[in-house]
């Protein structure tokens, strides 16, 4: 007698997910992936829309700047994270809760209100560019520039980079770091040799969140319209808009972005490995 074929229990509930995600994620990367090779006037087959990417100015300008701007930001959120993370995690577990629960603030603000809120204090005629400017004598601190757009996405990156390196230095064995000095390391070998390759992992995986949203930078940024279009995402929603409709562009440039993200979250996957206690060193 033949064994009947029974579904086993767990895809009763992975199939409404994984048709979730195929209906809303893989189906439209899928879309966009085939209209990037549509041209948008007569709609046959083109190369058109990649080849403008690669030779016209204002998109490898864009490019250039994104990069630029995910670079910087990410360090500056790393930098500070990992500063104020291992703060909290020396202070008393009450003292931690609290400052921790305030760091987690940021995040569950939208775009539009922090860039609101900045706008209020750091615009031209904003609470703090008067105090400096009037009391201090000091030049106003130009919100819609470089400067400004790390400022204001630093507000996000610091405090999930904090929340992260926190629970990472928290996590770190002890005991580890006293075997190493008990068998005569010194304290750059220990650092080196262990805490490091320990707080890897953690670490780069709260990098790899930062970079792939500054990378993917949208709404604080097109609410700060002194750097509209200036970054690639903006040239993709300059395209879906209806001021300059063009799909198949805005396609080709969302491909190329996802495949800037995916490289980037690729290679620190790669470090990550290599850092990784017994990983690879080839």
């Amino acid at each position: 007698m033949k064994r009947r074929f029974q579904i086993p229990h767990e895809w009763y509930f992975l199939l409404p997910i994984t048709g979730f995600l195929g209906l809303f994620v893989f189906y439209p990367l899928c879309n966009i992936l085939i209209r990037g090779f549509i041209d948008n006037s007569s709609g046959n087959f083109t190369l058109q829309n990649y080849i403008n990417i690669f030779t016209q100015a204002r998109y490898m300008d864009a490019l250039k700047n994104t990069l630029w701007f995910a670079g910087v930001c990410t360090l500056v959120g790393a930098v500070g994270g990992t500063f104020v993370g291992l703060l909290a995690s020396r202070m008393s577990p009450k003292a931690r809760g609290v400052l921790l629960s305030f760091y987690s603030l940021p995040m569950t603000l939208s775009s539009l209100v922090v860039a609101f809120s900045f706008a209020v204090l750091l615009g031209r005629n904003g609470v703090f560019n008067i105090i400096i400017n009037r009391y201090l004598g000091l030049p106003r601190f130009d919100l819609y520039s470089w400067q400004g757009l790390v400022v204001t996405y630093s507000f996000y990156n610091i405090p999930l980079m904090t929340l992260t390196m926190a629970s990472v230095f928290l996590n770190l064995d002890r005991s580890l770091v006293e075997a190493a000095r008990n068998l005569g390391a010194k304290s750059w070998q220990v650092w080196l040799y262990v805490i490091i390759p320990v707080l890897a992992p953690g670490f780069l995986a709260g990098i790899s969140i930062v970079l792939a949203g500054m990378l993917a930078a949208f709404g604080t940024a097109l609410a700060l319209t002194g750097m509209a279009k200036m970054l690639f995402s903006l040239q993709i929603y300059s395209h879906a808009s209806e001021s300059n409709y063009n799909i198949p562009q805005a396609s080709a440039l969302a491909v190329v972005l996802i495949i800037v993200i995916a490289f980037s979250l690729i290679v620190l996957n790669w470090i990550e490995r290599r850092l990784r206690p017994g990983g690879s060193r080839r």
